[in-house]
């Protein structure tokens, strides 16, 4: 198994695509927002989750090849991405508010166990499984959960917590070209490769990617 290049866009993808997987949620009520806050509330569904991406950490030392197109690139970030999970919210006594947070299936901290579980300590694999992260996903922070009220739907209170996770990977140096393999390599490219580079390019360029 080797380790291969790859882009932000795919990790998002694949990082929503586990969250809904995990979580028994779909493209509607599991999304990509630009922004922590939700852009949206799904009709219906007692539960939603929308991931943001929040700031990256380039590694100084591992930029020099992501200018070559024809070669693997390396450049190194380390990004940090926010999960929000919100919960619909009845209010109609202090004994129901409290089951929204702490009931053992449907509470807002159920929920939260629920996404650590979906993804710390995984790892992004192509279909050729080949690993995509530089070390397992973990997350590094989570706020207190609060309660929020919807100006567009009057009378709607959601539960809401975040948590923090952070994936580090290598960029890809074009995602419109084939994946970089040693089968589509010239003699004089692979000249330029160290031993470490050659160890981690799959044969073949479909598990490239």
């Amino acid at each position: 198994m080797a380790r291969v290049d790859t882009t932000e866009s795919i990790v998002l993808d694949r990082i929503l695509a586990r969250l809904r997987s995990e979580l028994g949620l779909d493209a509607r009520t599991c999304y990509a927002s630009v922004e922590p806050w939700a852009p949206i509330i799904p009709k219906g569904g007692a539960w939603f989750v929308s991931v943001a991406l929040l700031d990256g950490v380039f590694e100084e030392g591992e930029q020099g090849r992501l200018t070559l197109p024809t070669l693997a690139g390396n450049t190194t970030e380390a990004v940090d991405l926010k999960v929000t999970g919100y919960v619909r919210m009845d209010l109609d006594s202090t004994d129901h508010a409290t089951k929204r947070l702490s009931h053992v299936t449907r509470g807002l901290l159920e929920r939260k166990r629920q996404i650590l579980k979906a993804l710390v300590g995984w790892d992004l694999l192509t279909t050729s499984g080949n690993a995509v992260f530089r070390s397992l996903m973990f997350a590094t922070r989570s706020a207190p959960p609060i309660m929020v009220r919807s100006d567009d739907l009057p009378g709607l209170i959601l539960g809401m917590l975040t948590i923090d996770f952070r994936a580090i990977y290598d960029w890809t140096a074009d995602d419109t070209v084939p994946g970089i393999a040693l089968s589509n390599l010239t003699l004089s490219q692979l000249a330029t490769l160290t031993l470490d580079e050659l160890a981690n390019l799959p044969l073949d360029p479909v598990a490239a990617r």
